[in-house]
């Protein structure tokens, strides 16, 4: 596993994960490169032979006590065969200095037909075998909803995760946009 520079993260954005979610999810580019250059944001890479087969963006913020996973993927060639839970076990390693991780999941009640019902499924059993909780909090991001799952090996509490989830937005969107586009609450 190899952190990105910056240089390097913002190529894996441009070249691979803007062919990876839907256009609603992604971020603007000049988003990333603004939250790169205020140490705000970083990513990962887990490589075999030289190739790039999984990669992480991770989003952090001075007022959280966790980190959140912005967007992972592993390589479709690599799928299946043991990668993504290696790539997440050695991603919570290098991020021990916080509380935990958290993972935004699209929401399964929202999926739009049967193959996006199992695409969500399935990334939820994923991170449920790798040790990442249910949480009681939700999140709705300009209209997509998410469950909200976190990698921690500390007890949490609802309302740290919202606090910790808040101030993350806060620096991905600022403070109009978690006013009037964001919500994140404890069901």
């Amino acid at each position: 596993m190899k952190k990105f520079s910056n240089t390097e993260l913002l190529k894996v954005y441009k070249e691979r994960l803007v062919n990876e979610f839907h256009n609603e999810e992604i971020k603007p580019y000049e988003l990333i490169k603004k939250l790169l250059e205020e140490d705000k944001y970083m990513g990962y890479g887990l490589y075999e032979d030289d190739k790039l087969v999984a990669y992480a963006f991770l989003c952090k913020c001075d007022d959280s006590e966790y980190i959140m996973l912005d967007y992972y993927v592993v390589e479709s060639e690599f799928r299946g065969s043991g990668y993504g839970s290696k790539f997440l076990s050695e991603l919570y390693e290098v991020t021990k200095s916080y509380k935990g991780i958290i993972g935004e999941i699209e929401d399964p009640n929202y999926a739009v037909d049967k193959d996006d019902l199992e695409y969500r499924e399935k990334r939820i059993k994923f991170y449920e075998k790798n040790k990442l909780y249910h949480t009681n909090v939700r999140s709705s991001v300009f209209g997509v909803k998410y469950i909200i799952m976190i990698m921690t090996n500390d007890e949490f509490i609802g309302e740290q995760v919202v606090k910790s989830l808040r101030s993350i937005y806060n620096e991905l969107f600022g403070i109009e946009a978690l006013d009037k586009q964001i919500e994140v609450s404890i069901v």
